[in-house]
């Protein structure tokens, strides 16, 4: 039996996947998934080849559900606009025209320029439990400053934040590999997928009257230029690319941040190692993206026939790539299997690699890096609550604790 027959990554093997994936790696590193609909790449090689191949490899299906949607969704997603523009899943010359302008944004330069936000941002919301002893963290901060920082680059308004987090969080279950607990559930998802357009569809329209410097103007100047009225096509265009930013823009950071506190906490010694150490924030922020990747799985599909793992396969053969695996391969990283504040950075694939790298990988290591310093200035002596029960979110793109409680 194949242990593509055995995995089952949004139930048996959700909450602590990595044995599984180190027996894989060990014994069968490429297999096939009936669950996910595609062959599975769990060694760092293998990861690394098909992600900096996008010739052969396209990104065309990274957005693709596990399962095709059920016509009561498909009539909810049909009320709002087609996603005609997502560069996440387009190649070549398309895929660099329009990731540019998400590109500029989130420059070194960009990411430097809005840090003392970040900071101003990150001690208010520490202000705000600071002296409550005890805090759920996932609520009271990794699932709002990344929320705050995004928006503010975006160019939503503060008083839409919360909407915009929580609207946007919801929608991105629509994207593939997410656990539904019932139709009912995901057709909710997808009349929120459909508020958040309208959401956007109404900054776009104030920024086509009003610019200002922001990533929608940033967009609307180079995609839509002029006072003519746009066409149905060509906001649904703009709504793709905003949505490309503002979904991956927060989503994967909160997970690193819940991922983070949590493996910190569960390790004291690292924690406090860190606390005595600041020196090895940076250090800190890589590791734990390497060992706990949010994104579990990037989908690929060839394009012409290739030879993977040293099997053959034909043009058309869908892949899954085990970002989450690859990041604790023995071969790529010195015992990969160990969590290490201490370990000099190597490349991981943690925000990809190749043409699809992703654009807010500084953005979102910075404010991870600014979270670790100020809490561990802040508070030293956060630990776990005991005997709390840890869940994670449903899905496989942004995989993290649903709710985290702290205490100290």
């Amino acid at each position: 039996m194949s242990l593509g027959d055995l995995y089952e990554p949004l139930h048996q093997h959700h909450a602590d996947p990595y044995p599984f994936y180190e027996r894989a790696r060990r014994e069968e590193p490429l297999f096939y998934s009936p669950a996910i609909g595609a062959w599975v790449v769990t060694r760092m090689a293998d990861v690394r080849r098909i992600l900096r191949d996008s010739r052969t490899f396209s990104s065309a299906n990274t957005l693709r559900p596990f399962t095709p949607f059920p016509p009561a969704v498909v009539a909810e997603l049909s009320k709002g606009y087609p996603n005609l523009a997502s560069y996440i899943t387009m190649d070549g010359d398309e895929h660099r025209r329009l990731r540019g302008p998400a590109s500029a944004a989130l420059t070194p330069e960009r990411v430097d320029a809005i840090e003392p936000y970040i900071t101003e941002r990150a001690t208010r919301l520490i202000d705000g439990f600071a002296k409550d002893g005890g805090v759920e963290f996932m609520a009271g901060y990794a699932n709002r400053l990344p929320v705050d920082v995004i928006a503010r680059l975006i160019g939503f308004a503060e008083e839409d934040s919360a909407a915009f987090g929580d609207d946007s969080r919801t929608a991105a279950s629509m994207g593939m590999g997410h656990r539904f607990s019932s139709e009912e559930e995901q057709i909710e998802c997808a009349r929120t997928w459909v508020r958040f357009q309208q959401l956007i569809e109404r900054y776009v329209t104030a920024r086509r009257a009003d610019p200002r410097d922001d990533l929608i103007s940033d967009y609307i100047a180079a995609f839509a230029p002029g006072a003519e009225p746009l066409t149905f096509e060509g906001m649904a265009e703009l709504i793709g690319l905003v949505l490309g930013v503002a979904v991956p823009g927060h989503i994967t950071t909160s997970a690193l941040l819940g991922n983070g506190l949590l493996r910190l906490l569960s390790q004291p010694e690292q924690w406090r190692l860190l606390c005595e150490r600041p020196g090895l924030v940076a250090n800190a922020a890589e590791e734990i993206a390497r060992y706990d990747t949010p994104t579990h799985i990037f989908l690929r599909v060839s394009t012409a026939d290739a030879t993977v793992g040293g099997q053959d396969f034909p043009a058309g053969t869908e892949f899954a790539l085990c970002l989450a695996s690859a990041n604790r391969d023995d071969d790529a990283f010195e015992r990969g299997e160990i969590f290490d504040i201490t370990r000099v950075p190597r490349a991981n694939v943690v925000f990809g690699q190749g043409p699809h790298y992703c654009p807010g990988a500084g953005l979102a290591r910075r404010e991870v890096e600014i979270s670790l310093r100020l809490l561990t200035e802040r508070l030293p002596g956060l630990r776990l609550v005991a005997e709390q029960r840890i869940e994670y979110r449903g899905t496989l793109d942004h995989r993290g604790p649903l709710a985290l409680w702290l205490e100290w």
